[in-house]
């Protein structure tokens, strides 16, 4: 988690959400992502999917069984189905959404299994070095 602080600090750095994720198999670093998309102009260009796009292509598959994401702030919607979709099997989380009722923050999605009947939940951790991770996000609203 203190590699995604680093990597929201960059996104600050270029203008951006201060979010920074990675993925991990094991003891390997598979890839790494932070949030572009006012550096990108890009809508998609979230920590999270920076880092999966990175992943499917080192990895040559969309299959990130055994893989954990790592990121700095809990995923959107968007990226939570992405995760989904690429099998992720654990997701660590730093500083919590902005949506107490979680239907924003994306949680929904990523352990519903209605959402995608065929892909198994990726089980959730919550509140890794969030105080720091809050701090990050703090820094960057002034």
């Amino acid at each position: 988690m203190r590699r995604c602080i680093e990597l929201a600090r960059q996104a600050i750095g270029s203008g951006d959400t201060p979010v920074g994720s990675l993925i991990v198999e094991g003891n390997e670093l598979v890839s790494e992502g932070i949030e572009a998309v006012r550096a990108r102009h890009d809508a998609t260009a979230h920590a999270e999917m920076e880092a999966l796009r990175t992943a499917f292509v080192r990895r040559r598959s969309r299959d990130l069984t055994g893989c954990t994401l790592y990121t700095s702030v809990e995923p959107c919607i968007m990226c939570a189905y992405a995760i989904r979709l690429a099998r992720i099997t654990v997701v660590v989380c730093g500083a919590r959404g902005g949506d107490a009722a979680q239907a924003v923050n994306g949680h929904v999605v990523l352990t519903d299994a209605r959402v995608a009947p065929n892909r198994p939940p990726p089980f959730v951790i919550r509140d890794v070095l969030v105080l720091e991770c809050q701090r990050v996000r703090d820094e960057a609203r002034g």
